[in-house]
């Protein structure tokens, strides 16, 4: 996949990482399942969620905004890797979360979809968790 990674590739990389955080803003959950490749894994709080465990797991979890920094795509043979920043403010106003996603993505037809994704939580001294505090 290296060799065919191009400018048009990262950017459409860039593309599902925000069309992640606005399905889940937004509530839309069959949006977000539909960014996911058959089988895909997203690991959370130190358990693995796929299928319909993701599809329930997305369903309850808590409302509000995720708002996304810097990402650092790495082509591979596979697809590429992803490292990203995020922010959770909570609608219920209470504490914001600070996370770092790891992802697997591969390309499927014309379009990329997340393989793995694995959440972490910095904690106060700046290490990342499984958990927040």
């Amino acid at each position: 996949m290296t060799d065919a990674y191009s400018p048009a590739d990262r950017q459409d990389v860039e593309d599902l990482l925000s069309a992640y955080v606005l399905a889940l803003d937004t509530d839309d959950v069959d949006a977000a399942m539909a960014l996911f490749a058959e089988g895909a894994e997203f690991r959370t709080y130190g358990r693995a969620f796929v299928g319909e465990k993701l599809r329930r797991m997305f369903e309850t979890a808590p409302k509000g905004q995720h708002l996304t920094g810097r990402s650092l795509v790495t082509p591979t043979a596979e697809g590429a890797t992803v490292r990203s920043q995020l922010v959770f403010l909570p609608a219920d106003r209470s504490e914001h979360r600070l996370t770092i996603y790891d992802d697997e993505v591969v390309r499927d037809g014309d379009r990329w979809l997340f393989r793995s994704r694995t959440v972490r939580f910095m904690d106060s001294a700046g290490r990342l968790q499984e958990r927040p505090e």
